[in-house]
């Protein structure tokens, strides 16, 4: 090795308790995931492009939440609330008309 230095990887895991209990809106409203399983526009902001669930270092959610939350977006893709293969909204409130 003749100094080169290996770049940083990024974090895999999130922040920590702390950081994560602040920017995670379920845990400060004590809201659970599993109850907005039916919410098609919440969950969308948790799946990529492709519908996989995001990481827990991209939603910084708190370890509990991101469980859950991956959860609910399973059960939404089951029961067809949400596509399996995109992140496209199916259902529409009557804000959207």
């Amino acid at each position: 090795m003749t100094g080169q230095s290996i770049p940083p990887k990024r974090p895999l895991l999130g922040p920590n308790r702390k950081a994560s209990e602040e920017h995670d809106l379920f845990h400060q409203l004590q809201i659970d995931p599993l109850n907005e399983a039916l919410n098609s526009r919440l969950l969308s902001h948790f799946v990529t492009d492709m519908g996989k669930i995001k990481p827990r270092s991209q939603t910084k959610l708190t370890w509990r939440s991101q469980r859950r939350l991956g959860k609910a977006i399973r059960r939404a893709k089951m029961m067809g609330i949400i596509p399996v293969l995109s992140r496209r909204v199916l259902i529409r409130d009557e804000r959207d008309y």
